[in-house]
Order: C-alpha cells, then structure tokens, then sequence
C-alpha cells in the first residue's frame, strides 16, 4: 500500500488537532490576564514578535467556538495552530506535529471516529438514480446486522418495531462498522461512495458515531437518508448523505389514504413514528422551516393540521405556512402542544384521546388551537 504525501498527513494532523482542541484552555495558557465573556477571550497580546509592552488595553481577542484569534494593533490573526507558530516560533510543519503530540495524536494511528469524520469541501452530487441505488444497498447491509440496539432506543421512545420496520428504520451495532463498509467498497466505486456522501476522502464510512438510520421512501424506493446518534454526548446528532431532502418524510402514506383524513405536519423522525404508532397519519420535516412550496400540492386534498414543537422557531413556520397554504386556497390549521409530540405521548396516557379532542375542534373552528391552560379542564383552545 502507498504511503500518503506527506502534505495530505500533515492536513489530517490539522483537522485532528482542531477536533480535538479545548480553545479556552489553549489561549488561556498563553493569555494569563485574560478576560472570558462568553464565547469570546480579550487579552493583552503575548506574541513575541509583536512587542507589545504589556501596557495599554487588551489588542488581541480571541473566538474560542472557532479557535481563531486577532491582535488589532498589529492586524494579524489566524486559527490556533498559527497562533502556535508565531508564539514557538516554529514553522506549520513543526506546529502541527508538536501539537499533536502535546494532544496524544498519532498519525498513523489516528482515532476512528477522526478517520470517519464526514468531508466538508463541496462535491459534484451523484444523479437521483445512483443515490437511490447506493442508499438502498447501504440500508440492505445494514438490515443484515443486529437491529436490537436501535429497535429499543426507539422502543424506550414509545415507538413500536412494527412502526418503525415498515418506515424502513435500519441500524447497525458499532462492532459492525467495519464490516459493514468492506461490503459498500465491494458494490460501489470510491468516488461513487465518496460523492454520496457515505465515504470521506479517507476511505471511510462517515456514518460511524451515527448508526440509526431514516430513509425517505418515495414510491417505494430509499431515495435519501439522515442517521441520529444514540449515544449521549455526540455531536452533532444528525448526519446525512450528501445532496438535499427529497420530499416530506413519510410522503409514501399520503397515496394510501382517503381524500379528506386528517394528515399531521410535525417536525421529524420520531414525532412522524410516534403518531403513526398511535393511529394517526403524518408526514415529517426536517427543522421547522424545512417545507418546500412543491410539498404543498400532494397534501391539497387532506385536512391538515401542523403540529410543530411549541418554540419560537416552530410558531414563526406555522404562521408563514398558513399563509402558504392560503395563497393556494388551502387550509392549514394547527395545534401547540406543551412540548414535542414524542414527549407529549410519553408523559400524559391519554394522549391520544386529547389530541383527537383538540383536532376536531382545531378543524371545526378553522382556528389556531392552544394547548394550556383552563385550569378546571386542562383545555385553553383559545375558539
């Protein structure tokens, strides 16, 4: 097997370094007169070459989300690994593998989860018809493997293995990781799998820390997928192929019901699985915002109610919704849960008969619905 250009090592020490840094701890050890607010550190600039006298006000400020710092009074700046540079006087090279060391990174025995982090820089997508094919053997795979795991993740959110098995919900346990990716290398090109978005530039298989898996099925077919993490602690929780959310998760089930069911518009995976696990029809969006004007069509001949999480971002998407939906002479009405819909079924055992009761007069009076607060029923629809 070729060695790497040594140039290609020293960018995977980079990105190690940057994963793996605590920025507060690093400037502080530098900055002992530092000041923190917040995300931001303020100090009197200790870079030699700089000479600064260590007199007047703090020149150099320091964003310790991105690890990147700037001394206003000599103009200069950069990430954390520059900062090392000018304060050691060393060059990059020197920089990053005295960094790494300092951080108990080796590379050639880099963490997994490092090796299997997902690729930032922009690609040229992958057609429909190949993303279909490589998502569906990805989830053919991963069906092969142990789904006990996840299955009682989502059985602990009250999300029954039957609902989640006819959405297609597949996992793989993280002993499975390997085996599961010599199998995609075995199907499909690297660039193919790289372009999906299921492999990085390393040859890895991105979906490592993320092994319960959300297909959209559109007639049928897996078109697109997203994967939570179950273990505490990882962020971000979500990750995804490459390319861009195809349509409404769950679209499929619009085909099978009557002109005028109720169809609930909620945010997500498990709020969708929750209610479909309940007996009532929804669809899912991924964020708040995330509906698309062309997803309106297909949910014309339903009455629909969104039911959003009940916070800020959840009440602007409503309100421009409804307008949305007016514009084509559509309906939307919608209801306000004390909290999301997966925790609103797991903490109250009547829930299903209380949103049954708070959708028909939702729909009957063509008008928000509120949920709190009479204090003698439990009911505020504010009708």
């Amino acid at each position: 097997m070729s060695r790497k250009p040594p140039t290609e090592r020293l960018e995977e020490l980079r990105d190690a370094i940057k994963s793996a840094l605590d920025y507060r701890d690093f400037y502080l050890r530098y900055c002992s007169r530092a000041r923190v607010c917040g995300a931001r550190l303020q100090a009197f600039c200790p870079i030699p070459a700089h000479g600064h006298s260590g007199r007047g006000r703090p020149s150099l400020s320091v964003d310790l989300v991105r690890g990147l710092f700037h001394c206003f009074s000599r103009d200069e700046g950069g990430d954390a690994i520059r900062f090392y540079e000018l304060m050691h006087g060393v060059t990059f090279a020197q920089a990053v593998r005295e960094m790494a060391s300092l951080l108990g990174l080796d590379g050639k025995q880099m963490p997994l989860a490092f090796r299997a982090a997902p690729d930032i820089e922009p690609m040229e997508p992958l057609d429909d018809e190949q993303l279909t094919t490589i998502c569906e053997s990805f989830l053919a795979i991963c069906r092969t493997q142990e789904q006990a795991e996840g299955l009682n993740y989502l059985a602990r959110r009250g999300i029954a293995p039957e609902t989640a098995q006819r959405a297609g919900v597949s996992y793989f346990p993280r002993r499975a990781y390997r085996r599961v990716m010599e199998k995609l290398r075995g199907k499909f090109s690297p660039e193919e799998l790289q372009r999906s978005g299921l492999f990085n530039r390393r040859g890895h298989l991105t979906f490592y820390q993320h092994r319960l898996l959300f297909p959209f099925l559109i007639e049928g077919r897996a078109r697109y997928l997203q994967a939570r993490a179950i273990a505490s602690g990882i962020e971000p929780r979500w990750h995804n192929m490459r390319g861009n959310v195809p349509a409404l998760y769950n679209v499929d089930l619009l085909d099978a019901l009557p002109s005028g069911s109720v169809v609930y518009l909620v945010e997500g995976f498990t709020d969708t699985l929750t209610l479909l696990t309940h007996g009532f029809a929804a669809v899912g969006l991924v964020g708040a915002g995330g509906l698309k004007e062309e997803w309106i069509a297909p949910l014309g001949r339903f009455r629909v109610v969104a039911l959003l999480d009940p916070d800020e971002a959840g009440r602007r998407a409503v309100a421009r919704y409804r307008e949305t939906f007016g514009a084509r002479r559509l309906h939307l009405a919608n209801l306000f849960l004390p909290s999301d819909v997966n925790d609103f079924f797991r903490q109250r055992p009547s829930a299903s008969l209380e949103l049954a009761l708070l959708t028909e007069a939702a729909l009957e009076r063509r008008e928000d619905a509120e949920w709190p607060s009479d204090k003698r029923t439990g009911y505020n629809l504010r009708l």
